[in-house]
């Protein structure tokens, strides 16, 4: 054989070679492809949540399948999530022309679930509430205390006070919602460093700071780098040390409506170091 002849079957090899290392690369990206196809047309034609929630999984931020799941979402009633995503498909390039009047029925729809979540009761008043939300709405704190309240009179004590800890988020120094959650807190067998942070938080905004540090410091026992346990208990104890300089009256909860971590008093003196014990 020439060397001409041999340098051609050397290159043919070395082809071969290559097509045959990128073919299972290939049919994956082919069935790759044919996921991310079947399900943005489910998600299109169908209004799929599914099937919309898959495809923006392959494909995320694409403005076509924003707008589908925007349009699935009004379907579900869900209102206040689909504001939300058709913003997002504007972001991401939708026409505005197209997308507007998509947002407009669905304020629309949010204002009648929203009546439903001030004005009834039960699971279906605490669902509209659900439907409802919108990140950044005005209304955002009422519909989570609104909810909570739902909750509560529901005997969901936990779920409730994940709603007046969302609320609380957003409205540190709300009354009614620090009322709340030294309730539901103290009713539940939540003990968790974050849930006893947010009761110090809370029992701070209710001008109980003897009270709050004791919550606080029963946080850091348990989590002792939680920042935000340390920077409360400073604030509290800071507080508590200006009402007896000061000779004011510090209020405090009964015994009973204490977390039961917080009763004993005498387990947390100041000179006592924080440890870990979980």
């Amino acid at each position: 054989m020439s060397p001409t002849g041999s340098a051609i079957l050397a290159l043919a090899a070395v082809v071969a070679a290559a097509c045959a290392a990128s073919a299972p690369a290939n049919r994956e990206f082919s069935a790759a492809q044919t996921r991310l196809d079947a399900a943005a047309s489910r998600c299109v034609e169908l209004s799929e949540l599914v099937s919309c929630a898959a495809a923006l999984s392959m494909q995320p931020n694409d403005p076509r399948l924003l707008v589908a799941e925007g349009d699935a979402l009004v379907q579900s009633r869900r209102p206040g999530e689909a504001i939300g995503v058709y913003r997002n498909a504007v972001k991401s390039g939708a026409a505005q022309d197209e997308v507007g009047p998509k947002i407009a029925v669905a304020e629309g729809q949010r204002l009648s679930v929203l009546h439903e979540c001030e004005t009834e009761t039960g699971a279906a008043a605490e669902r509209a509430c659900l439907s409802a939300w919108l990140p950044g709405a005005p209304d955002e704190v009422m519909v989570f205390k609104r909810r909570g309240l739902l909750l509560q009179n529901d005997n969901r004590p936990d779920a409730a006070l994940d709603a007046y800890l969302a609320a609380a988020r957003l409205a540190p120094r709300d009354r009614d919602v620090a009322r709340a959650i030294v309730a539901l807190s103290g009713a539940t067998d939540r003990a968790d460093a974050p849930t006893l942070t947010a009761r110090g938080a809370a029992l701070m905004t209710l001008g109980r700071p003897a009270d709050a540090i004791l919550s606080l410091r029963e946080a850091l026992r348990l989590a002792p780098d939680h920042a935000g346990a340390k920077m409360r208990l400073r604030i509290a104890e800071d507080a508590l040390a200006s009402h007896r300089r000061s000779g004011a009256k510090v209020a405090s909860l009964p015994a009973a409506a204490r977390a039961p971590a917080a009763q004993d008093a005498s387990a947390f003196s100041n000179e006592a170091p924080v440890t870990r014990s979980n």
